[in-house]
This record gives C-alpha cells, structure tokens and sequence, in this order.
C-alpha cells in the first residue's frame, strides 16, 4: 500500500511538470545563414509584435496554440494574440485619420497655387552689395 502511495504522488509530480512544459512559449524560425529550423524560448533578435518585421518570419505559440504569425497581416497577427475586432476596427480608424490629417497641408499647398512666403521668385534681382557687379570681371 505505501508503494501505490509513493508512485501516486510521483505519477502527480510528473504530470505537474509535463502540464509547465506544454504551456511553454516557443519561438521558431528558419536560420538564415544556415537554412536550419530553429526553436527556442527566446525570441529572435529581429523579432517584433510590432508592425515591421525586419527578419525571417516567425511563428510564436504559447501552449501548443500559435499566438503570432509575422507572415500574417498586422491586423490579423493581433486577432491572434487576443485582441478584439473592436480593438483592430478602432485602431484601423486612428491610422486612417493620422494618415489623412498628415496628407492635408500637402494637399491644402499644392491645390492653392500660392508661393510660399520665403521663397524667391525667379524673376526677382537679387539685392545686397555685389547685385550690380558682372560675375565675369
């Protein structure tokens, strides 16, 4: 009886630890000096969960369950990590209205026609000490 005892408890210990392990977060990626698969629990140097990926792509599971693809759409790498449609509509929407306040001065410029006040125009004499001189003599 104390033996099915002990290995109960060690058969318990032994699941805990197996359980610890499978949740892992586990990167991988193809090495790109030697062409090898790599898995590790440390990120890439390269690797980001930002937008830009200036590597190999990268697969990133947690638990057996991929948590981010960089080969995915930054949009759709956020849907994996847990973000909500909401949460991706409304960013979507800041970047559409960064992007069109930082078009409008160029617009508002280019469609006016007006110079820009510090600018010379071509057919104003320049002025100062040597405006009369020629350049040749």
């Amino acid at each position: 009886m104390k033996n099915l005892k002990t290995l109960c408890i060690a058969l318990a210990a032994a699941f805990s630890l197996v359980g610890n392990v499978a949740y892992a977060q586990v990167y991988s990626w193809k090495d790109p000096d030697t062409g090898h698969s790599r898995f590790s629990n440390i990120p890439p140097p390269w690797y980001s969960r930002g937008e830009i990926v200036s590597g190999p792509r990268v697969i990133e599971t947690l638990g057996g369950k991929v948590v981010d693809d960089t080969a995915l759409p930054y949009e759709d790498r956020l849907l994996l990590s847990g973000k909500s449609k909401d949460y991706i509509e409304n960013l979507r929407l800041q970047k559409a209205t960064a992007s069109r306040t930082r078009q409008d001065p160029v617009r508002k410029s280019a469609n006016s026609g007006a110079e820009a006040p510090n600018r010379q125009s071509a057919n104003t004499a320049p002025k100062g000490p040597d405006a009369g001189r020629n350049k040749g003599s």
